[in-house]
């Protein structure tokens, strides 16, 4: 697992739009010293609990077991911009707290089927471990 995620790419782009121009190192011990991040690259606690870092969910393989029906209601239930598009679909992510919130939403509308609601429900287990 490299250090530099996409999260520490991010910063550097984003940084370099602003004019200060540092490697991907650079922007990886500012982010560890500021505890955006840990070791690894990954968020910390403190960051997306403050807001300052999204987390989103990825499905590597996509959502073939889920009903389409109920895959698209649970999505119609989440704001556009919670969607992050790759240019590899199947690895696109979307974030983890307004999709917590369409699925509860969409289980509080009674608005799927059985199967979808169990299904559902393990996914929100998931995404609340």
């Amino acid at each position: 697992m490299t250090k530099y995620t996409p999260l520490v790419k991010d910063m550097q782009k984003n940084l370099k739009k602003q004019g200060y121009h540092l490697s991907l190192e650079q922007t990886y011990q500012y982010l560890l010293k500021a505890n955006f991040i840990d070791a690894d690259g990954q968020p910390t606690e403190w960051a997306i609990e403050n807001g300052y870092v999204g987390v989103e969910y990825y499905y590597p393989q996509g959502m073939l077991t889920q009903d389409e029906s109920d895959m698209l209601t649970v999505l119609r239930y989440l704001p556009q911009n919670a969607i992050h598009y790759n240019d590899r679909p199947n690895l696109s992510g979307i974030d983890k707290e307004p999709l917590k919130k369409a699925i509860k939403q969409a289980l509080h509308d009674d608005a799927l089927s059985i199967n979808g609601r169990k299904k559902w429900k393990n996914v929100l287990l998931d995404l609340e471990a």
